[in-house]
């Protein structure tokens, strides 16, 4: 990545200046294939056009959205998300956010998303947890759980409050619940 970036000085010197002055840049770059860049701390987002000349480019242009540090509810999801179900299919990543956001507002669950996650015996502290932000995974990871989130699209497993592994033998908790489905490496519960 470092050496398609060291092609192009025109980006470095763009993510330069932004990062120096807190202006917002844009940093055209032709290229035949879409090309991702990052800043240290955020991702930068690529959207493709075509110049006047007809040359396709990737303009990268570092908006607010992108620097302003992810809403603190989006980012507890996300973490859930990349550390459970970062190995699934969409489906079942979607079907663990959708089953954490099911769970706000439930009075043993708690009253947001961060809570939901922290419970002690749920999943885990949030805080402790800060994996790559500069791949795939996590851009799926934040994709998915904003997705969940603004409850865009159908239930994956609608109504799922509980789940566990397929290759875990149910206990005595899970016998007593409801089996909805099963999605990726993922059986949910009511």
């Amino acid at each position: 990545m470092a050496a398609k970036l060291a092609q192009h000085p025109l980006m470095i010197a763009a993510m330069l200046f932004a990062a120096a002055t807190g202006v917002m840049g844009y940093a055209a770059i032709p290229t035949s294939e879409p090309q991702l860049a990052y800043n240290l701390d955020t991702q930068i987002t690529a959207d493709a056009i075509v110049a006047d000349d007809g040359v396709d480019q990737v303009l990268y242009k570092e908006t607010a959205a992108t620097t302003a540090k992810l809403d603190t509810q989006l980012e507890c999801l996300a973490k859930v998300v990349m550390h459970e179900a970062a190995n699934q299919p969409r489906a079942g990543q979607l079907a663990v956010a959708q089953l954490i956001v099911n769970r706000v507002g439930q009075d043993r669950f708690g009253s947001n998303v961060c809570e939901v996650v922290n419970q002690p015996g749920q999943f885990f502290r949030t805080a402790s947890y800060n994996p790559r932000r500069d791949g795939e995974r996590w851009a799926n990871a934040v994709e998915v759980s904003r997705q969940a989130m603004e409850r865009d699209g159908e239930a994956v497993v609608p109504g799922a409050v509980f789940y566990h592994a397929a290759y875990q033998r149910p206990n005595a908790f899970f016998r007593t619940r409801t089996k909805l489905s099963t999605v990726g490496d993922h059986i949910f519960y009511r």
